[in-house]
Formats: C-alpha cells, sequence, structure tokens
C-alpha cells in the first residue's frame, strides 16, 4: 500500500469536490445566518437565546450578535428581552424566516436529488455509507 498516493489522491479530490456548487450550497445552509435560521427553525415555536444559536452553530458570541442584527434587519427573526431574565434575549423566527429556510431547504433537496440522479443508486449508497463511517470515527480522526 502506498499511504502517500492515497493520502494525496484522496485530498485532490476532496479539494475539488469543496470547490463543487454542491458543497458552495452546502456551506451557506450550515454556516452564518442560514444556520441559525435553521437552527431558530427546528426549535418551532419556542425562543432560544443567542448564546445557544451561538453554542449550536459554533460561532462567536460577537459573530453571533452580527448574524442576529442581519436576520432582524430582513424581518426572519424576532428578538425581545426575556420575561424570565430581564438581562437575556429572547430570540424567535418569524414567518418570513421559516418560508426562508423552507426555500433554501427544497433547493438543497433538488440539487441532492439531481447528484443521486447522477451517480445512481449503488454509488449513492457506497457514498452515503463511507461518509457515516468518517463521521462514526471522528474522534479517531482527531489524534
Amino acid at each position: 500500500m502506498d499511504k502517500t498516493a492515497l493520502r494525496d489522491g484522496l485530498m485532490q479530490q476532496l479539494w475539488r469536490m469543496i470547490k463543487m456548487d454542491l458543497m458552495v450550497n452546502i456551506r451557506e445552509f450550515l454556516e452564518g445566518e442560514s444556520a441559525a435560521l435553521n437552527y431558530l427553525n427546528g426549535c418551532g415555536e419556542e425562543s432560544v437565546t443567542p448564546s445557544q444559536i451561538s453554542e449550536n452553530i459554533c460561532v462567536s458570541r460577537a459573530r453571533m450578535a452580527n448574524i442576529l442584527r442581519s436576520l432582524r434587519g430582513k424581518g426572519y427573526i424576532e428578538m425581545e428581552i426575556s420575561a424570565a431574565d430581564r438581562r437575556k434575549m429572547d430570540v424567535r423566527i418569524t414567518p418570513a424566516g421559516r418560508e426562508y429556510c423552507r426555500e433554501k431547504y427544497d433547493f438543497l433537496v433538488r440539487y441532492f436529488d439531481l447528484y443521486v440522479d447522477v451517480l445512481g443508486e449503488e454509488d449513492i449508497k457506497d457514498l452515503t455509507r463511507l461518509i457515516k463511517k468518517t463521521a462514526d470515527n471522528e474522534v479517531f480522526l482527531k489524534k
């Protein structure tokens, strides 16, 4: 086994994949404003604190403040002082924010449907299995 060639080949193909439109769209959905909205959308009608959102999407509190300011300006979220603790803010997604999330998600679903069509059932199952194996073994990859 030529580990160097295997590693270099993997790195080259992952680099190419990262530049694909598919990955750009996934990243957009999983980072920044879209990630915050997606998290809030998953909370249903429940309000959450900026700290909870920041911890969930792995961004600093300063970055979270900027994200929330932008989302509020777009009408995608509502923020109010917490009735339970006046030092905290409660954040909730608006119907416009839910609609934005739905449109983004629908776009990704259509994109992935095309991806499945291109690769086919067997290759998608193999790719899914390998991605799952990678995610399941992340702790070992951090060494």
